[in-house]
């Protein structure tokens, strides 16, 4: 079983998506900082995870999520909070 995941890091108040077949490792991975993007990050806290059947439909979803966030980030940083 594959999962999509969500983290986030209070310490640099940054959210991280990703997806993996092993989620208790790759966890693990994030927060023992042997992963680049999110070395700095730790401790990552899971916020939630979506579970697919296929690596494919987990690229997929991983994908579009990563879009959804990006264009909500731009929304954001072009309206004046």
């Amino acid at each position: 079983m594959w999962r999509v995941y969500y983290l986030y890091s209070k310490k640099i108040n940054k959210y991280y998506i990703g997806k993996t077949n092993d989620l208790k490792r790759r966890l693990n991975e994030h927060n023992l900082g042997q992963e680049q993007y999110t070395k700095k990050g730790e401790p990552w806290l899971l916020i939630g995870y979506i579970e697919c059947h296929s690596n494919k439909e987990a690229c997929n979803l991983e994908t579009k999520l990563k879009k959804a966030k990006k264009k909500v980030r731009s929304l954001v940083y072009r309206t004046k909070w």
